[in-house]
């Protein structure tokens, strides 16, 4: 194997791939970036066999082959290497040579037949999203995907496609939930659904960039494949039933306010810094009081003091008072990209449910704690 490379063009396509290493493997291999190269393309691929990416850069070849270098040393060498054409060639004796300018490196490399193949992915349902929007529901919705890897179900986000040409997606971690809607023009799609790993869809966003245009996403019957370009990102389906969210979700409500989205999140991060106790009590509780045109926003800590602070509002319907865990409140109102949001309430003891003002297809329901 011997190809020439601009710097530039193999540390974009490195930094791609090299998000699907995981640090936790126990597989040396896995620890590596495999590289083929043929009729002057370069694949790089990566994968911690939960999540794959692959993407092709274009070379000079003198010489097709493969071969697998650590990721660790292999990217940061490359990094740190001056804007210019490198040579990479592998030896007989399977070393890898960066030559660049007068100077060179040499790694030892894995065995390239031991690095896992990418899963193929026979394709079931495809459809066509604008990765804007895309990007922007997964931003939103994943902030209420549990890290609990016990409940794996809880771990990812349900993409729901129905043939009204609607993606649906949903994360719940039992005690918040998000949902977002998506309408897909022109996009014939049958009603299925699957469950993908927030981690999968969280790396969308990191190797493609809203300005990409079109995502066509793949489904198969245990995967799921996205592309775009040369760009591809393969992830397995979390198997199981994800819960009916319909459900919990209140058709009615007793008590509805308009507030400024910013003046309520600054209120709310304010607050959490005095919702802790001496006893490093992790519960986060910050206080809402609804009375007229007022949103009454207090916190305690009895190690450090009290915060109280009122907010102008607009309430339609009967005073009300709440009680939420701060970071819930906070991570809602820092995905809500419009000015201002309805916050409706049914009680003290049931969901709080948040959703931009303008915007029909986003929901927020936050559970509210008892005090």
């Amino acid at each position: 194997m011997k190809f020439l490379v601009e710097q530039n063009e193999l540390l974009g396509g490195l930094q791609i791939v090299q998000r699907a290493i995981s640090s936790r493997s126990t597989l040396p291999i896995l620890s590596g970036i495999y590289l083929s190269c043929e009729h002057n393309i370069l694949r790089l691929r990566a994968t911690d066999l939960e999540i794959g990416i692959e993407c092709t850069i274009p070379v000079q070849s003198e010489a097709e082959g493969e071969t697998v270098l650590p990721a660790r040393y292999f990217v940061e060498i490359i990094k740190k290497l001056p804007n210019l054409p490198i040579t990479i060639e592998k030896t007989d004796e399977g070393i890898i040579i960066i030559r660049y300018g007068s100077s060179e490196v040499q790694l030892n490399a894995f065995n390239p037949e031991e690095f896992p193949q990418l899963p193929q992915v026979e394709e079931i349902h495809t459809v066509t999203v604008n990765a804007d929007l895309f990007i922007n529901a997964i931003k939103q919705v994943s902030i209420a995907a549990s890290h609990d890897i016990s409940r794996p179900i809880f771990t990812g986000i349900l993409l729901e496609f129905s043939d009204n040409n609607i993606l649906k997606l949903v994360a719940t971690d039992t005690y918040r939930l998000a949902y977002r809607e998506i309408i897909l023009p022109g996009t014939l799609v049958n009603n299925f659904s699957c469950i993908i790993p927030s981690r999968a869809l969280g790396e969308i966003g990191k190797i493609f960039w809203s300005d990409d245009n079109q995502i066509e996403i793949s489904f198969a019957d245990n995967q799921v494949l996205f592309k775009v370009d040369s760009t591809i990102l393969v992830s397995r389906l979390i198997e199981g039933q994800f819960p009916n969210y319909n459900q919990v979700i209140p058709k009615d409500y007793s008590s509805r306010i308009r507030v400024l989205t910013k003046d309520l999140l600054n209120s709310a991060e304010r607050a959490s810094l005095l919702a802790r106790d001496e006893f490093k009590n992790r519960s986060n509780v910050i206080k809402l009081n609804i009375s007229g045109n007022n949103l009454t926003v207090t916190s305690k800590s009895a190690e450090v003091g009290n915060l109280h602070e009122e907010l102008p509002i607009y309430l339609e319907g009967e005073p009300a008072e709440i009680a939420f865990n701060a970071r819930y409140l906070i991570d809602v109102l820092k995905v809500i990209d419009q000015e201002e949001i309805h916050l409706d309430l049914t009680g003290s003891l049931s969901p709080g449910i948040i959703r931009p003002a303008e915007d029909k297809h986003v929901l927020f329901l936050v559970l509210p704690i008892r005090i």
